[in-house]
């Protein structure tokens, strides 16, 4: 009787895993699934054209942005409240 179930049970996840390995990969049957992402992605490059173009990134002079840091990011960060509790 014990194997009888066994049996039973061996065929049933046989057949279950003989499904999975059928169906499509995807869960949507669309041929174009996956195609927003990718163009979101593409549209997300920094510098297309850097193999062409070699030329540094125009920025703000580093004295400028330590400036920036000391003066607006640091007193921002310390004056926020951490886990309900303002810091000093």
């Amino acid at each position: 009787m014990l194997k009888k179930y066994i049996l039973i049970i061996s065929l049933i996840f046989l057949l279950t895993i003989v499904a999975g390995c059928i169906s499509s990969p995807h869960c949507s049957k669309d041929k174009d699934y996956g195609k927003s992402y990718n163009a979101l992605f593409q549209a997300q490059v920094i510098n297309a054209d850097a193999p062409e173009n070699r030329t540094p990134v125009d920025g703000i002079p580093g004295y400028e942005a330590v400036r920036i840091y000391n003066d607006i990011y640091l007193p921002s960060v310390t004056s926020r409240t951490m886990g309900g509790v303002k810091k000093k």
